[in-house]
């Protein structure tokens, strides 16, 4: 599929663990069933930076080979040091991935010729669409909006981004600088009606990985013109987001939830802990009380 004519929803999947990795076609099917066609594998949801290498290869194939020609598949490849990002840059390229991402280098922090040579680097080790991950939180920096158009213009319009700043004055300066030459994905669930109303035409939804018919449900609405009803389900996206990051540490209570919709991917990626018996409780009571649930 095209990253460039893609639109719509594009879910951040949860990887399946261990030996749950045989799992990845119920979890495609789940996403295609209820309506979404886009796979950002390995990214901050999927948990990728916890894996070897060659798990995270693995994953990618596996992701790929299944979805086959019904969806969009964009490899999350991003590391610390270059020659990691590049080396899993190049094997998703290889296997037939629709595009590639890769989060800013973490840890460090780095000016925009950095930067830029660092996804210059990565570009040329890609035979496919290359996206930016911009992600403030997990990288541990900003990138000045500014600082991304010069990178994006450097790499071309072949290249991308996925904004998870959070900031909505990020995502329109980019969709007015570069709307019409790249290729742009909105990251942040609290956004999704927002982004879609100025223009964006794909989101990358962590929300999708677990609920992918209320992401799509907003898509929808805005492509219809009927913006109250989007932000309406917003605001269940919104209570929802909440208490999925408030209960257990990061994205263990959206695998409890989605093992409670039929689809168990085993545990989080150690270190991270599952769920105690009384935080299970908070996500079941909340999501039957929103009716997510039976």
């Amino acid at each position: 599929m095209e990253l460039k004519t893609f639109q719509g929803i594009i879910s951040a999947c949860l990887t399946p663990n261990g030996r749950y990795r045989e799992k990845i076609p119920e979890l495609v099917d789940f996403h295609l069933k209820h309506g979404v066609k886009g796979f950002f594998i390995l990214g901050t949801t999927g948990e990728g930076v916890k894996l070897s290498r060659e798990e995270r290869a693995e994953v990618a194939e596996a992701a790929v080979e299944y979805v086959g020609s019904r969806g969009l598949v964009i490899v999350h490849a991003g590391a610390a040091d270059l020659p990691t990002a590049k080396w899993l840059v190049s094997h998703a390229s290889k296997i037939g991935a629709d595009a590639v991402a890769a989060v800013a280098p973490f840890y460090y922090r780095y000016d925009i010729n950095s930067l830029t040579n660092f996804y210059r680097e990565l570009s040329q080790a890609s035979s496919i669409p290359l996206l930016v991950y911009n992600n403030p939180d997990r990288q541990g920096y900003v990138i000045p909006v500014e600082g991304l158009i010069e990178i994006l213009k450097t790499l071309g319009p072949s290249s991308g981004v996925k904004d998870s700043s959070g900031d909505p004055e990020t995502l329109l300066h980019l969709h007015t600088a570069l709307g019409n030459t790249h290729f742009l994905a909105a990251g942040g669930d609290n956004l999704l009606a927002y982004a879609f109303t100025i223009g964006y035409r794909a989101h990358i939804s962590a929300i999708a990985s677990v609920y992918p018919e209320l992401a799509d449900t907003i898509y929808q609405a805005v492509k219809e013109g009927r913006v109250a009803e989007a932000f309406k389900v917003q605001a269940k996206v919104d209570r929802l987001d909440s208490v999925l990051r408030k209960t257990g540490p990061d994205l263990a209570a959206h695998r409890y939830a989605l093992k409670l919709r039929g689809v168990d991917l085993g545990e989080p990626i150690p270190p991270t802990r599952g769920l105690t018996a009384g935080e299970k409780e908070v996500i079941e009571r909340f999501l039957r009380a929103e009716g997510l649930i039976g």
